[in-house]
């Protein structure tokens, strides 16, 4: 999950000419206009110290304000490098050993910080603590300034003034770190990541002299995993194979686990179930063997998933997702039936958002385990999910591909009703008065013997059902966004709306 870096609130603050604008426009100002402006966006975060500190990031062509910050939201803080004056991750797991317990990576470690952390006093770098600023400077205490405001005075003040801001007084400033390694050119050279906590992000290069790039990683335990390929200038392709003995190569009886092989410089990408073992990830060039820069991303989404527990109640959450980070995940568990609500909005780009049920509780979205329900509204219209769902445990998956766009998610469940079943239906009910193809829904079967109660198809899709029945088989072609009507039978239905034969292969599923 890409951390949100932009404090939108802050962003207006500290630009009065942008008070007016609600949070989706200001997040499309600052990505538009604002970063390339130097504009300040966030007292956590400094792009030209970034700059300055990461000198490999010149090297690669990552020059503009607009690129640093792409890099450091959807790289830069996984990886640990040094991005602010008053902020490091490594510090601040190592001074605060309940987070380290905890095992948060470091897009958490700084969420923390910034929602609870800077508010506790707690030391966040080698050379500032906000407990320790307040503490030192009488005159800000005399001002009233809370720990908030003792660090924004320090950030565009009190370093310019020489002020100590922590125990042992000023240090050297962050140097940069040394260059990646070089991924090997064959599985026993790899580049052992280790075990695969949260992204793992490398930039690097295959060609002509370089066409293989391998990487090995463990997994401890089972999780749901992402691999991203993007930033091309040239064909590329990735393998992915599983260490079966673990013997670090990789032996004729351990094929291609799976792979993805676009054509040009699109982007590559799967998502896997993976069990406790050892893997292999290749990066290849085309066979022209051309040149081209990668960044590589593999994501434990399950270390990833934000976990709320049992839910009770609303909670919210703002983040961003988009071409570079396209899903994020929340999982939560319902220990009674309860009325569940589901908003998706403040979007600036297109986004969905889907709901699963981890019907056998191990914490994974498996194969078997279909979509519930989901939102798939167009462009920057609010999403949203309403209904009865019975105790269980529950993954909440908001994707986006089309753009990074921002997002605030509101969900809510409230105990004590009864579930929605999402049994077989029986169109002979006469309750039921419409229901919806959706292609990644399975299949259900419907009986149609008797459907005077029905009165509406609406198709999302291009996928429909092979409807049985005491009239036999009836097929009907149902087209994005068409409504049918019609008589009291499915043949009735069909004759007064006329359609192709469909290829009935993918279900029909209810609202």
């Amino acid at each position: 999950m890409a951390v949100n870096l932009a404090d939108l609130n802050f962003y207006r603050a500290v630009n009065p000419d942008l008070g007016g604008l609600n949070d989706p426009q200001a997040f499309q100002h600052l990505l538009n206009n604002g970063l390339n402006e130097g504009r300040v966006f966030s007292p956590y975060i400094d792009l030209n110290l970034y700059r300055a500190v990461n000198t490999d990031l010149a090297a690669a062509g990552l020059t503009s304000n607009r690129q640093l910050y792409d890099h450091l939201q959807n790289s830069g803080v996984a990886e640990g490098r040094s991005f602010s004056p008053v902020f490091n991750a490594n510090f601040y797991r190592a001074a605060n050993p309940d987070l380290a317990a905890a095992g948060l990576n470091n897009e958490q470690l700084l969420d923390h910080f910034r929602a609870s952390g800077i508010n506790e006093g707690r030391a966040s770098a080698p050379s500032f603590s906000v407990s320790f600023y307040l503490a030192a400077n009488p005159d800000l205490r005399a001002a009233g300034f809370n720990f908030q405001q003792a660090l924004q005075h320090y950030v565009f003040a009190g370093i310019r003034e020489g002020r100590t801001a922590a125990p042992s007084g000023p240090i050297a400033p962050p140097q940069p770190p040394p260059p990646p390694a070089d991924p090997g050119n064959t599985p026993g050279s790899a580049l052992n990541i280790g075990t695969l906590i949260g992204t793992r992000a490398f930039d690097q290069f295959v060609g002509l002299d370089d066409r293989q790039d391998y990487y090995r990683f463990d997994v401890n335990n089972p999780i749901d995993f992402t691999l991203y390929l993007d930033g091309l200038t040239a064909d590329a392709d990735v393998l992915f194979y599983e260490d079966i003995n673990r013997n670090g190569a990789i032996d004729s009886s351990e094929n291609i686990f799976t792979n993805s092989r676009r054509s040009g410089i699109n982007s590559e990408s799967f998502s896997l179930n993976l069990a406790v073992g050892s893997y292999f990830a290749l990066v290849q060039a085309d066979s022209e063997g051309r040149n081209t820069n990668y960044t590589l991303r593999l994501v434990n989404e399950t270390s990833e998933t934000v976990d709320m527990g049992l839910l009770n109640g609303t909670r919210t959450f703002s983040e961003l997702v988009g071409r570079t980070d396209p899903r994020d995940y929340y999982r939560f568990n319902l220990t009674s039936p309860s009325s569940f609500n589901l908003t998706l909005d403040g979007l600036t780009a297109d986004a969905d958002v889907i709901l699963y049920e981890d019907t056998n509780n191990n914490g994974l979205i498996d194969s078997g385990e279909d979509i519930f329900t989901n939102s798939r509204r167009s462009g920057t219209n609010s999403e949203s999910i309403s209904r009865n769902l019975p105790s269980g445990n529950y993954f909440i998956v908001v994707t986006g591909d089309q753009g990074n766009t921002s997002y605030n998610l509101q969900i809510s469940a409230t105990p004590g009703v009864s579930p929605q079943s999402t049994n077989p239906i029986n169109l002979s009910d006469s309750a039921i008065s419409e229901f919806t193809v959706d292609s990644i829904i399975n299949p259900r079967s419907f009986n149609t013997a008797n459907d005077s109660g029905i009165q509406t198809f609406m198709a999302n899709g291009n996928a429909a059902s092979d409807l049985t029945g005491g009239l036999g088989n009836a097929t009907a072609n149902l087209l994005l966004n068409e409504s049918f009507t019609g008589g009291n039978n499915v043949a009735n239905l069909l004759a007064a709306n006329p359609v192709e034969t469909p290829d009935f292969s993918q279900g029909l599923a209810l609202i």
